[in-house]
């Protein structure tokens, strides 16, 4: 009998170290997926910064800082623009018109604005994504 009541605690404690596994690990799982879907909204920050500037570059205008909402959660942009500089091309060095003109054409070189792009997501159980890159926009060449 003392037997039985010993292997069936012991079970017992097998039991219950299997279940608290069970559930951390679902609980685990469930804050990947929750930062995994933060991290994409701030992505898609970045993605419509990146348009921003493109539409600010066509306009004459700054681009728009604006927050902007991905599947229910407020993303906040923070662009700045970093410096400007020269971009060099064939006919830049070396003096030469394209076949398709002067200034004209992929070898033409330019001006590249430089940019800092950052998009800060937050989720609901204090998850945080944010993602900071540099951008270059050529002048004269559009994205879209």
């Amino acid at each position: 009998m003392v037997t039985v009541i010993m292997i069936l605690l012991f079970m017992m404690i097998i039991a219950g170290m299997v279940l608290k596994l069970l559930v951390r690990g679902s609980g685990v799982s469930g804050s990947s997926r929750r930062y995994l879907s933060i991290f994409e909204a701030s992505e898609s920050g970045v993605e419509v910064a990146m348009l921003n500037i493109e539409d600010a570059a066509k306009a004459g205008t700054t681009p728009s800082t604006s927050p902007i909402n991905v599947d229910g959660r407020t993303v906040q942009l923070i662009i700045e623009q970093i410096f400007t500089g020269t971009v060099s091309g064939a006919n830049i060095v070396f003096g030469g018109t394209g076949y398709e003109g002067v200034g004209t054409g992929i070898s033409s070189g330019g001006t590249a604005i430089y940019y800092r792009i950052e998009s800060e997501a937050k989720g609901t159980a204090q998850e945080q994504a944010v993602i900071e890159t540099t951008y270059r926009k050529i002048v004269g060449i559009s994205v879209r």
